[in-house]
């Protein structure tokens, strides 16, 4: 068994562009006024002053797979359709969970009591693309580190979307990682706090099924409206 963290990863490059795409705008068809640019801007360096990016991984061994439940040691089960045509080839699955802080979320809920909405909706959208990327850059590394290890990965999966609907495995892979080490703690009815929180899995091995590129998007039944692919994301 790996595992590494609590750590603290550095902040990713977010433009002012990909904050455009995370609010849905589509600059080839629309130039957007100076001033919408600037307050943009300006709530993105807000957002990167906020953001405290903290990750949490560690490996699972796979023990067996049924026709919708993956089974790992430890006693975890998680129940999805997509899971054990991913994974049950797997020597073992990456629980992960990062989060960028609460700070951000109290920003907007400040801004919104207030009564400004516009900057609260662009301050939770810089949120969301910082987030995103940071995903995407550590999930990179990840595989970086399994690849010279002579492994392989498949893409990464998060509980809450169409192809794993229980919330309920949200809380199996932050129990199990000690999510409160960076600051995730969960409702009662398993959503994550902090808001910019994530949860996902991947599995490595050498005995990996081959899915032609596709990616978890490509099943979620929100790939043709998910603004997070618009920022080359793939890991929300």
């Amino acid at each position: 068994m790996a595992e590494t963290g609590p750590f603290e990863a550095l902040m990713p490059e977010v433009t002012i562009e990909e904050l455009f795409a995370a609010q849905g705008a589509d600059l080839s068809k629309r130039s957007p006024k100076q001033e919408m640019v600037d307050l943009n801007r300006k709530l993105l360096e807000e957002a990167k002053g906020f953001a405290r990016v903290r990750i949490i991984w560690q490996e699972v061994k796979v023990i067996g797979s049924g026709k919708q439940e993956l089974y790992l040691e430890d006693g975890l089960t998680f129940k999805g359709s997509l899971l054990p045509k991913v994974l049950g080839s797997a020597d073992g699955v990456v629980l992960f969970a990062m989060t960028i802080g609460e700070t951000i979320d109290e920003r907007v809920k400040d801004y919104t009591h207030r009564g400004k909405t516009l900057e609260a909706f662009i301050l939770d959208a810089a949120g969301s693309a910082i987030m995103a990327k940071a995903a995407y850059h550590s999930i990179s590394e990840i595989e970086r580190l399994y690849k010279e290890k002579q492994l392989d990965t498949t893409f990464s999966l998060g509980p809450g979307h169409s192809y794993w609907k229980g919330l309920e495995d949200v809380r199996s892979i932050i129990d199990y990682l000690k999510g409160e080490r960076i600051g995730i703690s969960l409702t009662d009815s398993n959503l994550m706090l902090p808001k910019k929180s994530i949860a996902m899995v991947m599995g490595v091995g050498s005995n990996l099924p081959d899915f032609k590129g596709k990616i978890h998007c490509d099943f979620c039944h929100l790939k043709g409206n998910c603004t997070m692919r618009e920022l080359g994301s793939n890991n929300c």
